[in-house]
């Protein structure tokens, strides 16, 4: 019987061809393994091969705690032509997020860029000057108010680069964090790691045009439970994803299986 985070991830298929595989991510569930951390997509690929021979493979990342869109290569020959679409910026990806304050103008960029910085505490990104030129146009979807009565506003994004953290960096530094970042942004919000995650953060939808002479495949991903009262509150009344339970395991405090210290800092949103 496949493991309990596998069927999850087996029911969370948004599409399948003889290509590509693409996943509604559930947040909480990561990417790829490290020193502590045993729950991840990797370590379900065997159980999601849909009777092609070789193991699909990551085409991307998204963090932790962000929600929606994750492709997969099935085949190394699909892995070779989706690496090319990425390099030459022909794969489109779009992100929701609910964010603090009411961002003034409806559409707009953010071009600031980004680099590494260390502490005591570890690594984080921010906007500095001598970092790496990056990229966001951001569009207003809704506006609404939060349960204290304070602005939020939902908002369609569109990284035209690829910084690691890129979306949450570039909103902090406008003044509009994520809600649910306690990385980012005002510094109060509750730790992700032994609670389930509340960024409400989304890869909303991802554009792959596999061969040229056919229509590309485009993928939407309803968005988690958790930013429903983000979204609600925004005007949002399209659907939910199901909350894969399977993934609330690590946050049980059993010590099974259990990740802890701090977030893992591997994604490209």
């Amino acid at each position: 019987m496949p493991h309990p985070i596998a069927e999850d991830l087996i029911a969370s298929v948004l599409h399948r061809d003889s290509n590509v595989i693409v996943l509604n991510k559930p947040p909480g569930l990561a990417s790829h393994g490290g020193p502590k951390t045993y729950f991840h997509v990797d370590a379900y690929l065997p159980d999601l091969k849909f009777g092609i021979q070789p193991e699909p493979t990551l085409a991307h990342r998204l963090d932790r705690d962000t929600a929606g869109c994750l492709l997969l290569c099935r085949h190394p020959k699909s892995s070779k032509k989706i690496t090319r679409l990425f390099t030459e910026k022909l794969i489109g990806k779009t992100y929701w997020a609910v964010v603090r304050g009411a961002v003034a103008d409806d559409h707009g960029f953010i071009d600031a860029p980004i680099g590494k910085t260390n502490d005591e505490s570890g690594w984080r990104m921010l906007v500095h000057e001598d970092g790496q030129p990056s990229k966001t146009e951001y569009q207003v979807l809704g506006r609404g108010k939060d349960e204290a009565g304070n602005d939020i506003t939902w908002l369609a994004l569109t990284p035209h680069t690829g910084r690691t953290h890129q979306l949450r960096v570039h909103l902090d530094h406008i003044g509009h964090p994520v809600l649910g970042d306690p990385f980012y942004g005002r510094g109060d919000e509750p730790p992700l790691f032994g609670q389930p995650p509340t960024l409400m953060l989304l890869s909303r939808q991802i554009i792959v045009p596999f061969h040229a002479d056919r229509e590309p495949v485009v993928v939407d991903a309803p968005p988690p439970e958790l930013m429903r009262p983000g979204l609600s509150a925004c005007g949002y009344a399209g659907d939910y994803a199901p909350h894969a339970a399977s993934v609330d395991a690590q946050y049980g405090g059993d010590g099974s299986d259990a990740e802890g210290g701090q977030e893992s800092f591997e994604g490209d949103d």
